[in-house]
């Protein structure tokens, strides 16, 4: 017999095990190596791509709301396409929370006013994508062009909010 080690390994998705043979002329017991198996390349990018996903959760909030949603409203679709006329009344709230707070605000900043509007067209944008999914099936390509364009100005909206309110320094001076 030659000196080179013959393997064989057994085929699983676990740690794989090496049996070294016994050599000739020794009577020393049989050797196993245990080698753990080597992740695939997927199964790293997977992993990767978890661990960032999760140290940027808050950033990416808008982003997983907006999947959340278009899961729910194909479910919905499914089981029950007339909630559509149950939700249509809610595509009314984000207009009237709108007109309500321009008119009770007595100090209303250039910066404020465009920020409530923003967010007043951005939530009547998603309610009416929901309505309309709801009822016709978010899978439609007009419909998934729209939750594209809401969900990337609502993440685009929420990275700068969260940007503006980050980097303001709050004195004791400007509270007083």
């Amino acid at each position: 017999m030659s000196r080179r080690i013959r393997t064989t390994a057994a085929q699983s998705a676990a740690p794989r095990t090496v049996h070294v043979p016994r050599q000739r002329g020794r009577q020393a017991p049989q050797v196993i190596v245990v080698v753990s198996e080597e992740p695939t390349l997927t199964a790293r990018a997977t992993a990767a791509t978890g661990r960032w996903l999760w140290r940027h959760r808050r950033s990416w909030a808008p982003t997983g709301l907006a999947v959340l949603l278009l899961a729910v409203s194909g479910i919905v679709h499914l089981f029950a396409p007339w909630a559509a006329f149950i939700a249509a009344p809610a595509g009314a709230l984000p207009l009237a929370f709108w007109g309500w707070k321009a008119k009770t605000s007595e100090v209303q900043t250039r910066t404020a006013s465009a920020w409530r509007t923003a967010l007043a067209i951005l939530a009547l944008a998603a309610l009416a994508w929901f309505c309309l999914a709801l009822w016709s099936g978010p899978a439609s390509p007009a419909l998934m062009g729209l939750w594209t364009l809401t969900a990337l100005a609502a993440q685009v909206i929420w990275l700068i909010g969260r940007r503006s309110t980050a980097t303001k320094p709050t004195t004791t001076e400007e509270t007083s």
